[in-house]
């Protein structure tokens, strides 16, 4: 990125943490402190007498998509075995959920080309975004089995969803979806469009129902998925925040059956709530954008002003697009830096390990008379070294960098010395 980036690489401060931006403050690795809650380890959060109390090389401060670290028992290979118990307890649910769904349709073999089906009939809106719901509690048991723990990291840096922002979140996207729609609206009855025809749908409660309670879990499902799941697995492979963002946004708009230019709206899309999930150090404020949207568009659908099954685009769309997600992403970064919204998750690290006792230290004695033993101990993991006979000689020095003697674990002829103690 350049020197001056975009505002979403200046996140703010959070009121519980000492970083000025997400990412790691002190490195990473395996080793970080937990303590017991929900019948699971949990990363030691900071005391609350605040981390000036606990040495810096202790401290580790994690964006969200490298929650990861902050499980004790992180292995480079457990989002792997996620991914496939996720896609595992997907298919099961979804065969579970399918079957008594075709009993109810007059025509089951609709389901053959889901790109004509008619998602204005009550059933078939029913199975498209119910199917995609499932993902959810296939996410939940994935992570719950291979962690990282607490399950709430999957929603922000805090562990739990935080519900009074993502309500904040969701008021500033319906102000602007409204805004945006209805200039639209405006300035194409002033430039000579056809007058609006509001038509209701057939059966119109039933989708009025549905989109009450079944869309907003469809969008948090595929937000746990690809907001959550896989910029959370990114993260644990690649430190910066643009793979995570970027590397789901294929897999998202695959999903998608739209053309180039639905697509990119779709992409655009993606990207906002990439970044917007890092910048808020959770998925609450893309859940929101993802919620208003599809409920937008659907309400506009089920009044005649929307084509639901239109599959095509257009430059406009994608101008339309760029406009509603741009000033969403200005209006939340506002947001969060008024009201401080924690941003990153720091943990402590526990103590490094005592040496081993003196009985069990490796012990050399240096062969120029003068007695010296030397303990050599490897740095990265504490651990006495039994170095090779041919080793040395090597200059010990004293913490002030002054020569003290000398480590020679060369054999010699007599070799009398190297089983000397002092």
């Amino acid at each position: 990125m350049s020197q001056h980036p975009a505002p979403w690489n200046r996140p703010p401060a959070s009121n519980s943490n000492p970083a000025t931006r997400p990412g790691e403050a002190r490195g990473e690795g395996r080793g970080a402190a937990s303590s017991t809650m929900n019948g699971g380890p949990v990363p030691a959060p900071v005391p609350a007498h605040g981390p000036s109390q606990v040495p810096p090389e202790r401290m580790r401060t994690l964006a969200y998509h490298r929650l990861g670290f902050a499980d004790p028992r992180h292995e480079w290979w457990k989002p792997l075995v996620e991914g496939a118990l996720l896609f595992f307890f997907f298919v099961v649910l979804s065969v579970l959920f399918t079957i008594p769904v075709l009993l109810f349709m007059d025509n089951p073999m609709d389901l053959d080309n889901v790109a004509t089906m008619n998602q204005l009939d009550p059933l078939i809106f029913f199975f498209l975004f119910g199917s995609i719901a499932l993902m959810a509690p296939a996410a939940y048991l994935a992570r719950k089995i291979m962690g990282p723990r607490p399950l709430g990291l999957l929603h922000s840096v805090t562990g739990r969803l935080r519900w009074k922002w993502m309500l904040q979140c969701g008021l500033a996207a319906l102000a602007i979806f409204v805004v945006i729609n209805g200039l639209s609206i405006l300035f194409d009855l002033m430039t000579g469009g056809e007058a609006i025809e509001f038509s209701l749908a057939p059966q119109w409660g039933w989708l009025l129902l549905m989109v009450i309670l079944l869309v907003p879990i469809q969008c948090f499902a595929e937000e746990l998925v690809f907001r959550g799941y896989l910029m959370q697995t990114v993260g644990r492979w690649l430190k910066h925040p643009a793979w995570a963002i970027l590397l789901p946004v294929p897999l998202f708009v695959a999903g998608h059956l739209y053309d180039v230019w639905g697509q990119t709206s779709i992409a655009i899309m993606a990207i906002t709530m990439g970044v917007i999930t890092w910048r808020t150090g959770g998925l609450e404020a893309a859940v929101a954008l993802h919620v208003v949207n599809n409920c937008t568009v659907t309400l506009m659908a089920m009044v005649g002003l929307a084509d639901l099954n239109d599959t095509s685009g257009g430059p406009i769309e994608v101008l339309f697009t760029l406009a509603i997600n741009g000033i969403f992403l200005l209006v939340v970064f506002r947001m969060a830096r008024k009201t401080r919204i924690a941003t990153s998750r720091t943990i402590i690290l526990p103590p490094p390990p005592r040496l081993p006792a003196l009985a069990q230290r490796q012990r050399v004695v240096g062969q120029n008379g003068s007695h010296l033993a030397a303990f050599v101990v490897d740095p990265r993991t504490q651990n006495y070294l039994s170095l090779p006979e041919q080793y040395g000689p090597y200059t010990v020095r004293d913490g002030q960098g002054r020569p003290v003697g000398l480590l020679d674990v060369r054999k010699t002829g007599s070799d009398t010395n190297s089983n000397r103690t002092p």
